[in-house]
């Protein structure tokens, strides 16, 4: 497996071992060649070895399932924060089934799909879902998500919707997978007193808050983080051992997201799905073989 952030090793959080938040990193198929060189140059620190039970279809999925479960750790070591009774990391998924924890997944794209069956796997089982997308409900749905708690924002209010689920407090958690200023409101919106707020979406736009959403942060004391890619730094306890590791348990399976599998000499097709999104799609997958 290969985490393609290759940080400078230098700056403040490449000190901390913070490597996602690196100030000059480098980046395998963005800022140097990627997957589709004939060779590529990886460092060894960036690579994770793969058992024998994890497919190579599984370990192309490796770094969009990491970047979900980084939002969703990063989640859940918020809720640790506050509460004493919780002393580690290995309390994190006993904090929030102990509390019944309502969580709420704005958007279904790949990460928000991913993060969904990440949520399921540690047996989190008040998990509503919006999506927009006949295909995204069929996905929900495979993956272990209510039709009851699936909610199309094409057809009703969402954040009505939630707080009709959620007995008129909102969710103890949201996240927003989708980048938009009206689904970063929705988020803001749906969430309870005290609750949290992970942006997750990468940003279609400016973002603009209302006035009424952003007293609402305030005067409901929410908690409003940021996620980005996620961590690697060598260790089981990183995002990508931590994949590697459920994968392997059978606990996710990450590749049932692929919705596409193409040899190489249909790349441009591929390419153009995803450009033009003229098929519904999760994951296209690009084979040699």
């Amino acid at each position: 497996g290969v985490f393609p952030l290759i940080p400078c090793g230098e700056c403040m959080p490449c000190r901390n071992k913070q490597y996602e938040m690196c100030r000059n990193y480098n980046y395998l198929g963005s800022r140097c060649d990627g997957g589709f060189a004939e060779y590529v140059n990886v460092p060894v620190r960036n690579l994770i070895m793969l058992p024998d039970d994890v497919s190579f279809e599984a370990a192309a999925m490796l770094e969009p399932t990491s970047v979900a479960a980084h939002a969703m750790r990063r989640m859940m070591a918020a809720f640790l924060v506050d509460e004493d009774r919780y002393n580690n990391s290995d309390d994190m998924q006993k904090l929030l089934i102990d509390n019944n924890c309502s969580i709420v997944v704005i958007g279904l794209g790949t990460i928000g799909l991913l993060l969904t069956m990440h949520l399921i796997s540690i047996g989190i089982s008040r998990i509503y879902v919006v999506g927009n997308k006949e295909f995204q409900k069929r996905k929900a749905l495979e993956l272990g998500v209510k039709a009851d708690n699936y909610c199309d924002s094409t057809k009703v209010n969402a954040t009505e919707w939630i707080m009709e689920k959620t007995g008129g407090m909102g969710a103890d958690a949201v996240f927003e997978c989708v980048g938009k200023n009206e689904t970063c409101e929705r988020a803001v919106e749906a969430a309870c007193p005290a609750g949290k707020v992970m942006l997750v979406g990468n940003p279609a736009s400016d973002m603009v808050f209302p006035k009424n959403t952003y007293w609402k942060i305030l005067r409901n004391q929410l908690s409003v983080m940021g996620t980005w890619n996620s961590s690697f730094i060598g260790h089981e306890d990183d995002d990508w051992h931590y994949v590697v590791r459920m994968i392997s348990e059978g606990r996710i399976e990450p590749a049932r997201l692929i919705s596409h599998k193409l040899k190489l000499h249909e790349l441009d097709r591929g390419l153009h799905i995803m450009k033009d999104k003229t098929e519904d799609y999760v994951k296209v997958m690009i084979s040699c073989s």
